[in-house]
C-alpha cells in the first residue's frame, strides 16, 4: 500500500523552482541591458571595450605564467647539470664497444 505523508516534498519541485527563477532573472537582466543600450548608445562601445581589456589582461596573464614556468624548467634544468656531466654520451668512446658475456 502507497503510505500517504502530507510532509512529503515532491524532490524534483526545488530544481524547477530554481530552474524557473534562474531563466526569470536572466530574462530580466536582459530586458534591463536592452533598455541601458537604447537609453545609452555609446554603452555598447565601453562594453565592447571592457571585454577587449579583460581578455586582453587574460592573455597577458596566461603568456606571463607560461614564461614563468619555461624559467622554472630552465633552472631545475641547470641544477641537473653537475649530475649529467660526471656520464659521459658525447665524443670518440662510442665509436667501439666491447660486449663482455660472463658464463659460469
Amino acid at each position: 500500500m502507497i503510505e500517504r505523508n502530507p510532509y512529503h516534498k515532491n524532490i524534483f519541485e526545488e530544481g524547477y523552482q530554481s530552474l524557473q527563477k534562474g531563466i526569470l532573472i536572466f530574462g530580466g537582466s536582459l530586458v534591463a541591458l536592452a533598455i541601458l543600450f537604447f537609453m545609452f548608445p555609446a554603452l555598447i562601445g565601453f562594453i565592447f571595450a571592457a571585454f577587449i581589456l579583460l581578455a586582453g589582461t587574460a592573455v597577458l596573464t596566461v603568456g606571463w605564467k607560461v614564461w614563468r614556468f619555461k624559467q622554472h624548467l630552465g633552472r631545475s634544468e641547470e641544477w641537473a647539470k653537475p649530475m649529467t656531466a660526471t656520464f659521459r654520451t658525447e665524443g670518440p668512446h662510442y665509436t667501439r664497444r666491447r660486449i663482455i658475456v660472463v658464463m659460469k
